[in-house]
């Protein structure tokens, strides 16, 4: 499904920073429905991949394959036919204030010409997945950090993606709320789906015993199929 090949990712030089490596010669393969974890310390490039592999960035080297197509060639213009099979989750969750639990979900949906009640069937659907059925009408203050990333888990899943990025999705959580989205993202890989999870939580990379790729300062270093965790 996803494969890097000697991908190398620089950002130019600017008034007060040298150029910056952020990616350095990395060549890995994700197979569908698999459970990859990218452990490393902050800036290790860890969250770099993950905008790779959405396009939000593009190497400056090397070759990206996703589902056959090399998206590092892809145009920005076409990047939203990669982006329709990928979920975001992110740390700060990225809910909109304004809008209930129900609306921040359906708001995902948009794009799409569904009419209002399969909107809402397939809204309910997720609500219900994540456990929030009941929270529909509340805003996201009204909600815990993690009933708040629940629903950034609904707004991700809503369009059926093939694979889900999480970066960090329990950096802001407490031990018993990260389980709880832990628990969530083990169901939604067992339902099919491709979960990429980036982390430096020790606690979670031995919690889970998946595939664990370890990046140091852009580069690879381990790559195991259950993986420790080992910085």
């Amino acid at each position: 499904m996803i494969e890097f090949k000697n991908v190398t990712k620089e950002y130019p030089p600017n008034l007060v920073k040298e150029k910056k490596v952020a990616i350095k010669n990395a060549s890995f393969e994700i197979k569908d429905g698999e459970f990859v974890i990218l452990c490393g310390r902050s800036g290790a490039g860890k969250t770099t991949i993950l905008k790779l592999i959405s396009c939000e960035e593009k190497p400056s080297s090397g070759l990206i394959m996703f589902d056959d197509v090399n998206i590092a060639e892809i145009k920005k213009s076409n990047a939203y036919t990669i982006r329709q099979k990928i979920g975001f989750i992110f740390q700060d969750y990225k809910l909109l204030s304004y809008k209930t639990v129900y609306e921040n979900v359906a708001y995902a949906l948009e794009a799409f010409d569904f009419n209002e009640s399969l909107v809402k069937e397939e809204v309910m659907q997720v609500l219900e997945l994540v456990g929030l059925e009941s929270k529909i009408n509340c805003l996201p203050r009204e909600l815990s950090g993690g009933e708040q990333q629940r629903v950034s888990i609904a707004r991700a899943l809503i369009h059926r993606p093939k694979i889900i990025l999480a970066d960090e999705p329990t950096g802001n959580l407490d031990p018993y709320h990260t389980r709880d989205i832990i628990k969530i993202l083990l169901k939604i890989n067992e339902s099919g789906s491709t979960v990429i999870l980036s982390t430096h939580s020790k606690e979670i990379v031995n919690l889970l015993e998946k595939r664990v790729i370890t990046l140091e300062d852009g580069r690879i270093i381990r790559d195991e199929e259950k993986g420790v965790f080992s910085l």
